[in-house]
């Protein structure tokens, strides 16, 4: 079970600070949409250069050209990039195409807003066709938008694990004491954890805590 930093901040420096910090409990850095769109690509790069035995993730959240997106992000150094699920089909086949021209890149599909624009039977049936396509995760994200609303990843998990084979990540709130309740969810291998890290009064103890969790499913 990898845990993946999500570092959702609008300026490098302190992004790199923190990676630093943390870097031996995590096993995948990502620059954040927030980071790519304050500072660039220039934010993967950095990642790339600094922390090269890590996974770097670049969270585009592609809504189209899937192709050239995905070829920028890989470009600039990232293993992971995000595709919106809710894009066209062929934005994520563009995306997936490009990412397979390459040994050590995947394509993490995000799933936020399916359920609340399609209902379960909408998402099952864009799950089989993100599958079909050959992506390589579903991302369950529950946004910062949504947790401000009360809403939290674990109520999701379960039900997308038991609607696709693919491996999944998921996103939103997870903290040191809420970890434990991804224990048991078949497919799942990334654990994604931003401010629960990041926004932490000793981040270093909360992604060793959050780690060693993991380390015990």
């Amino acid at each position: 079970m990898k845990l993946q930093l999500a570092l959702d901040f609008i300026e490098l420096a302190p992004a790199l600070k923190i990676a630093e910090e943390v870097k031996d409990y995590v096993d995948i850095l990502e620059a954040g949409t927030p980071l790519i769109k304050a500072v660039g690509l220039e934010s993967v790069r950095s990642l790339k250069q600094q922390f090269p035995s890590h996974i770097i993730d670049a969270d585009m959240k592609t809504a189209d050209v899937g192709d050239l997106e995905a070829s920028m992000a890989i470009t600039a150094g990232a293993n992971i990039v995000h595709v919106l699920g809710i894009t066209p089909l062929e934005t994520l086949k563009e995306a997936v195409l490009e990412a397979n021209k390459h040994e050590d890149v995947k394509i993490s599909v995000d799933i936020c807003g399916i359920i609340e624009l399609l209902g379960e039977e909408g998402l099952r049936t864009r799950l089989a066709e993100i599958e079909k396509l050959g992506a390589h995760y579903i991302e369950v994200h529950t946004t910062i938008s949504q947790q401000r609303q009360g809403g939290d990843p674990f109520s999701d998990i379960a039900k997308v694990a038991e609607m696709t084979s693919l491996p999944l990540s998921v996103a939103g709130g997870i903290t040191p004491e809420t970890v434990e309740k991804l224990r048991g969810i078949k497919n799942l291998e990334i654990v994604i954890v931003g401010g629960g890290i990041t926004k932490a009064a000793d981040p270093k103890e909360a992604a060793k805590k959050i780690k060693e969790t993991l380390n015990s499913f």
